[in-house]
């Protein structure tokens, strides 16, 4: 035997082979059962060792699953940016010795105003602003107030360094909610930017995906805001415009507000911001409405809102965070999440509680109040808890998704649904039963039509078209390709294509034939004939199937990947094994007539 001939064998031996290893978990359906046994913690019997840990993952439509867009608030995540340049820009001008009256964020869009003591000192502040290249990149200069008593100045971020930061905070949602979803376990996640300001979230076969999506929409941003106010015999009063007033009125004139205006009776981020508007009026220039909310301990629904008047401006965020670590608290029963601020932060920390001992600071995570304690003393080690209610049981579940969320990082804004569509997993079986049930109809009609047709060379047609199969669907399944159902459709195109290129093959073959050559010399000949229409024809689809998933999304990707894949196993099957059938049929006996 030719050793050519007889390396092809081994090869394609070899790689049928190692095709059907790879398929053995998804045709028995062993990666669900390793899932199941992993959870109930029973152990593996030893077949699972030595077979691939992974299987052909299939798409939403066919597990079932949910699909949610979410839209990143990028109003927010600039308020929440200028609020930190506010602080680099008082450091920078105390350390410079420009004296200054306040330096605000009147709006909360980003625009930051700064009142000074005299108009040198807004020289010399406009100097650093100009003449530092980490404020010059950033800001320019909206308006300038010389004549005034109180000289100001109002500035700004430019469109180019907006432009680029939209640009990374949506990119750094992105990657924070794929690390989010990894240390939740969700398995073959889909996420990707789609347009603008929107990220898809793809969970397909999720057993809890309200537990999923609430991990991934939990802006995870913390806070450390004063309190504008005091507490007095276990009371706290609010320095509202009109005077001082209490926890308890305040949440009186919340009440009224809500009646009249009917908003709902939650306290979601829209209706705080619309009870923030209608007392817009009452509460000091900067400072904001926040809630606390007490939850039942048995049925843990929000049983009412503590209203708190805060500073508008972060003094620390969670941007700061060293390290979060989860740690019970035996004395009260209950998990604690506690943090460790990293250099930049212990030093804020620090300031933040030396310069307002005996004032209340509230820890605010995703915009709700979660403590608001009196400073006691200065706090110089850098470290804090964060409680979460009561109960051992109860807060484990809670305490363990919050540090998930600030290990993996603060969004950078905050997230809230576009759209979501689920897909239950009985649709999903019917897609895969009717999908399997329309490929196999083809698959035989095809492997019929080439036998009667072609008779034995149609056979030989079919074995490269079995293999095709085995090939394209490992290929899927070794680089974590999803199977989706337009994948199913382009592995019935591919089927098609498979053929396609062995009835060039075998055209050409019957065309020397009709001119007088010998069976082997058909072949010989026929095969070098069909070659180049049998590439190009494949090569021009699979330029295509490129473009296709290049500009395409979602389904239509799913199709490109397996209408791509399947071109290039085609053209391994067509050109190679059935050739190789022939060499093998010329070396054990010759080709005294061929059956075409």
């Amino acid at each position: 035997m030719p050793s050519s001939l007889k390396w092809r064998i081994v090869l394609i031996c070899a790689v049928t082979a190692l095709g059907i290893y790879i398929l053995i978990p998804t045709i028995l359906g062993l990666k669900e059962k390793r899932e199941a046994a992993l959870q109930k913690g029973e152990e593996l019997p030893w077949y699972y060792h030595v077979l691939p840990n992974k299987g052909l993952n299939l798409g939403l439509d066919l597990r079932g699953g949910i699909y949610i867009e979410l839209q990143v608030d990028l109003k927010s995540a600039v308020k929440r940016q200028a609020d930190l340049a506010i602080y680099d820009i008082e450091s920078t001008f105390k350390d410079k010795g420009v004296s200054f009256e306040s330096i605000t964020q009147p709006e909360g869009t980003g625009t930051i105003s700064i009142v000074f003591k005299s108009r040198e000192d807004m020289e010399k502040g406009l100097g650093i602003l100009e003449g530092y290249a980490y404020y010059r990149e950033r800001f320019i200069v909206k308006e300038r107030f010389e004549n005034e008593e109180k000289p100001r100045l109002t500035i700004g971020f430019s469109n180019e360094f907006l432009d680029n930061f939209e640009r990374e905070t949506v990119r750094q949602a992105t990657e924070n909610i794929r690390n989010r979803v990894d240390r939740y376990g969700v398995a073959e996640p889909d996420i990707r930017g789609v347009s603008g300001n929107r990220i898809a979230v793809e969970f397909p076969g999720i057993s809890d995906p309200e537990r999923a999506i609430d991990i991934i929409k939990r802006t995870g941003q913390l806070e450390f805001k004063l309190v504008d106010g005091y507490e007095k015999d276990r009371v706290i009063f609010f320095n509202m415009k009109d005077g001082e007033v209490s926890q308890p009125q305040l949440s009186a004139m919340i009440d009224k507000i809500k009646e009249e205006e009917h908003l709902p009776e939650n306290y979601s981020a829209d209706t705080v911001s619309k009870i923030n508007e209608k007392l817009r009026d009452k509460i000091p220039e900067g400072d904001e409405i926040a809630f606390e909310l007490v939850r039942d301990e048995r049925t843990k629904k929000v049983v009412k809102a503590l209203p708190y008047l805060l500073k508008g401006k972060a003094e620390v965020t969670g941007d700061m965070l060293e390290d979060v670590r989860l740690t019970p608290n035996s004395m009260e029963q209950r998990f604690e999440v506690g943090i460790r601020f990293n250099k930049e932060g212990t030093k804020r920390f620090a300031d933040l509680t030396e310069k307002n001992v005996g004032k209340m600071l509230a820890i605010v995570l995703d915009g709700y109040v979660n403590k608001a304690p009196v400073i006691e003393e200065p706090i110089l080690s850098g470290e804090a808890r964060i409680t979460l209610g009561y109960g051992y049981e109860e807060t484990e579940k809670e305490a363990r998704a919050l540090s998930i969320v600030l290990r993996e990082g603060a969004l950078p804004a905050t997230l809230t649904e576009a759209t979501k569509s689920v897909v239950g997993p009985t649709l999903g079986k019917d897609s895969i039963r009717q999908g399997i049930e329309a490929s196999l109809i083809a698959a035989v009609a095809v492997v019929l039509f080439m036998i009667l047709y072609y008779k034995v060379s149609g056979l030989f047609a079919d074995i490269a078209l079995f293999v095709n199969v085995i090939l394209l669907l490992s290929l899927l399944s070794v680089f974590g390709a999803t199977l989706t159902l337009p994948g199913i459709a382009g592995i019935a195109l591919t089927v098609g294509m498979a053929v396609d290129a062995n009835v060039i093959i075998n055209e050409r073959i019957r065309e020397e034939l009709r001119r007088g050559r010998t069976p082997k010399s058909a072949v010989e000949n026929g095969y070098k004939g069909a070659m180049s229409a049998v590439i190009d024809s494949n090569l021009t689809t699979l330029i295509s199937g490129i473009v296709l998933y290049q500009f395409g999304t979602g389904p239509i990707r799913g199709f490109a990947v397996t209408l791509s894949i399947g071109i290039l196993t085609t053209l391994f099957t067509a050109i190679v094994i059935t050739k190789t059938i022939f060499d093998y049929r010329a070396f054990k006996g010759g080709i005294k007539s061929l059956s075409i």
